[in-house]
């Protein structure tokens, strides 16, 4: 029984999924498709724990789809990077998925809830079989399927640039798509076959001519885009900012990450880092691109107003650290960038599920109004501040950890002046988590006119149940508003918002009282968190870890990452 369950390991990963998710808009019920959701995330996380098992042990899982085999049947694969990658993804999606139950998503509607579930399972379900399968067209499909369910996930935040953002996702997502598909086209055009394996065979074969260029070429633009590498990350900011908090939480620490690892796969199983990285100059282009990304994303995100979005832009320039690893192509470059796809994934999705809290608690996201928040809230600010803290790199952090290894990977290929962009690069970080740090401990909490942009016009309104005529009062229209709490809170807005300044924002005003942080909230938490911690602390396993994937990707002398 053991045996024929650890045979089918592979397709279960993603048939999972993608058999529950159904069920979430079948039964209807609110409370049922949580159960489904955080169930099924517990079922793979298991699936993937035992596959990083197996491969520790020295075994390889190749799944012939049907009985028929590989190169004309379907193959699923699994190997350490393989397994490295399905192991990060499915924890962040066990954690995201039990966040999920908080209260910093009550505002998804009641109807929009059942297919809010069936979509979060069908993308993880696609996340997880872009990385299982062994076949290129295949990759193109279940890329489909992630991305369409994300389209819809982004699209159930509370602010109506949510659906904004979800459609220009939808069309830049598409053009990603039909780059990375024309792409594909070309390869099978030219050889024949669509198996990963096999199509590096036939390249290495043929060698390369135009066509195989062209095809590179649409591969690194389509990919680009869905990696978020800068300049191709346009979507990002916005998807990360109007997406439901717990939909920013599971898409930073899985979406672009397995782009990324569909990037490494392609550029040496497929098409050879040969072919790729000295025939074409993509180790320079990608070089560029990162220190672009990682110098001036956290100079955009310094100007930023709002607390997600400032945050989604250090994404960008976070991903340009995993970009520059995969450019330099080397065993340690590569264990680099894989190491610090992991530890970008606790931190970040930390940092979003206390940027989510914060903002479930006080209603607003605007970084000038949240003023002695860490008061109030400071669990959350903590966890905020440490996961700040791995972003910039300081010693004793995930973030420390990896980008040491990848200036160390640099100085042994003889590029040591890439040490200086990562160095400015953490400097400008320290910059824009310096203001939230600033903002949340030393900044007072936010005054009445602070909340109302400083506005003084008088309501010439009577709220209604109240008893006093306001028109003429010297207080603020947010002491007012205040003031009349007990009263309809819907039909005061609806009476002042005419009378109020342009600059005051109802909807995101914050709130002075701090309601309890749930423990389906602060687990998920504490548990990243106290990952961050050790794996900052003491680094050999995921080290290890690394680089073991990376070898499995381009098998070179061996050595010791955690040294």
């Amino acid at each position: 029984m053991t045996d024929i369950l650890s045979r089918h390991l592979p397709i279960l990963q993603v048939v999972v999924a993608l058999l529950i998710a159904p069920f979430c808009v079948v039964l209807g019920s609110r409370n049922l498709a949580r159960i489904l959701m955080v169930s099924t995330a517990v079922i793979m996380f298991a699936i993937s724990v035992m596959l990083l098992v197996g491969v520790f042990n020295g075994e390889v899982y190749s799944y012939q789809l049907g009985g028929w085999a590989a190169p004309w049947g379907i193959e699923y694969r699994v190997d350490y990077l393989t397994a490295f990658v399905l192991f990060t993804i499915n924890l962040i999606h066990l954690l995201a998925s039990i966040f999920c139950l908080g209260r910093t998503d009550d505002n998804i509607g009641r109807a929009a809830r059942p297919v809010f579930y069936t979509a979060w399972l069908l993308c993880i379900a696609g996340l997880n079989g872009m990385v299982v399968t062994n076949d290129a067209f295949n990759v193109f499909v279940f890329l489909e399927i992630s991305s369409l369910s994300t389209y819809v996930l982004i699209s159930c935040g509370r602010d109506p640039k949510a659906i904004l953002a979800a459609y220009r996702y939808l069309i830049v997502g598409a053009v990603g798509a039909t780059f990375i598909l024309l792409s594909i086209g070309l390869l099978y055009m030219q050889t024949g076959t669509l198996n990963i394996s096999d199509l590096s065979r036939i390249i290495a074969e043929r060698g390369s001519d135009r066509t195989i260029i062209m095809a590179l070429s649409f591969f690194i633009i389509g990919i680009g885009i869905k990696c978020a590498i800068f300049p191709l990350h346009d979507w990002l900011p916005n998807a990360y900012s109007f997406a439901p908090n717990s939909v920013t939480v599971l898409l930073s620490g899985t979406a672009t990450k397995v782009a990324l690892y569909v990037m490494l796969r392609f550029l040496h199983d497929l098409f050879g880092a040969n072919f790729s990285f000295t025939e074409m100059p993509l180790d320079i282009v990608l070089i560029l691109c990162a220190i672009l990304g990682m110098l001036l994303a956290p100079i955009v995100a310094l100007r930023e107003s709002n607390l997600k979005r400032m945050f989604a832009w250090s994404s960008v320039a976070q991903i340009s650290y995993i970009v520059m690893g995969i450019g330099i192509g080397t065993t340690a470059g590569t264990a680099a960038a894989l190491l610090h796809l992991f530890n970008h994934s606790i931190i970040k999705v930390a940092i979003f599920m206390a940027v989510g809290i914060v903002i479930a608690r006080t209603g607003t996201a605007r970084i000038k109004l949240l003023g002695g928040v860490a008061q109030r809230h400071r669990f959350a600010c903590y966890a905020m501040l440490f996961g700040g803290l791995g972003l910039i790199g300081i010693p004793g952090t995930v973030g420390f950890v990896s980008k040491w290894v990848l200036v160390t990977a640099a100085v042994e290929k003889g590029w040591w002046w890439l040490a200086i962009p990562v160095l400015a690069g953490s400097l400008a970080s320290a910059a824009y988590i310096w203001r939230i740090v600033e903002t949340l401990w030393t900044k007072p909490i936010a005054t009445d006119d602070a909340m109302d942009g400083g506005g003084s016009a008088p309501l010439d309104a009577k709220a209604e149940g109240g008893s006093a005529d306001i028109a003429g009062s010297k207080k603020s229209p947010g002491a007012i508003f205040r003031e009349r709490s007990e009263f309809d809170r819907t039909r005061i807005k609806d009476d002042t918002r005419k009378y109020l300044p342009a600059a005051v924002d109802l909807e995101h005003t914050p709130t002075t009282g701090g309601t309890p942080i749930h423990i389906v909230e602060w687990l998920p938490l504490m548990v990243l968190t106290g990952l961050a911690l050790w794996f900052g602390l003491n680094a050999s396993f995921t080290s290890d870890l690394a680089l073991r994937a990376a070898a499995s990707l381009i098998n070179p002398e061996p050595m010791n990452l955690s040294q």
